[in-house]
Order: structure tokens, then C-alpha cells, then sequence
């Protein structure tokens, strides 16, 4: 009785995870775009962290000869350089998509000539607002809402 009992439950079982198996294909209608294979995300560039970058090209414009503002972004997410007249120094640490996030600026209060001026505030301005970050060319372009900017690598 008692085997009779377990051969007869086992064949349920048996038949209970077979059934679907036997169904066949779904009925109904197949969305198409289920059957086709999905496309793998883009892949994520690093950063290049501990290298230090020379401002070459602000908002499509050249940077005059013999002004040196400069980037660099530590191992620590210390984003700091020269503005061609001022330091500066901020949190500034790369985020996912290729964005840069950055905390308040600490800058020294030197004054410059009105257009190095302009040029610091312009090229202060390009990291904020969450700017997107690419290398293009051996060269290091950040885009954002209020700007862009193309720096070269320095030694």
C-alpha cells in the first residue's frame, strides 16, 4: 500500500513538471523585439587619475600663448591646478556615463588681467553642472551646460 502510495505520487510529480515542458511554444502573440538579441552597453573609459592636464582650447577658442591653467585629479578625488592665475582645489571625481561630479572650489584671490580672468572663470565654470568627460585624440574634452574645454596632456 505504502509503495503503491509513493510510485503514484512520484508519477504526479513527474507529470507535473513535465506538462509544461510538452505545452510547446506560448500561444499568443510573440513580441519581436524579445526574440531579437540585446546590444551590450558602451564601455566605460577610466579616468586617467594622477595626471596633470594643460588647458589648450576653451569654448572652441584657443588659449593664449604662455597661460598655463591646468587639471589634475588625484588618487584621493582631489581635483586641483592653476587657473593662469589662481590656484584652485576641489572635490572632483569621475561618475558613471563619463561625468564629473564637483564640490565647492577653494581659489585663491589673486588678481589677473581682465582677460585671464575671463579665462579662469570660464574654465572654472566647465566643471560644474555634472560635465561629461572624454579623450578624443590623446587629449582630455570635458562638455557641460555651462561650457567646454580641450586640455593636453603635460609632462
Amino acid at each position: 500500500m505504502l509503495k503503491s502510495l509513493l510510485a503514484a505520487a512520484l508519477a504526479a510529480a513527474v507529470l507535473g513538471l513535465a506538462a509544461p515542458a510538452l505545452a510547446g511554444a506560448p500561444k499568443g502573440p510573440v513580441d519581436e523585439e524579445d526574440s531579437k538579441p540585446k546590444p551590450l552597453p558602451p564601455l566605460q573609459k577610466n579616468f586617467p587619475l594622477d595626471q596633470t592636464w594643460s588647458l589648450r582650447e576653451l569654448n572652441g577658442k584657443p588659449v593664449p600663448p604662455g597661460l598655463d591653467a591646468s587639471l589634475k585629479i588625484d588618487g584621493s578625488l582631489r581635483g586641483s591646478g592653476f587657473t593662469g592665475c589662481n590656484s584652485w582645489s576641489a572635490t572632483l571625481y569621475p561618475v558613471k556615463d563619463q561625468h564629473l561630479m564637483v564640490g565647492p572650489f577653494a581659489l585663491t584671490k589673486k588678481q589677473c588681467a581682465k582677460d585671464v580672468m575671463a579665462i579662469e572663470g570660464g574654465f572654472l565654470s566647465t566643471l560644474v553642472g555634472n560635465p561629461t568627460w572624454d579623450l578624443v585624440n590623446g587629449d582630455l574634452v570635458i562638455k557641460g551646460p555651462r561650457g567646454a574645454a580641450r586640455l593636453a596632456r603635460s609632462l
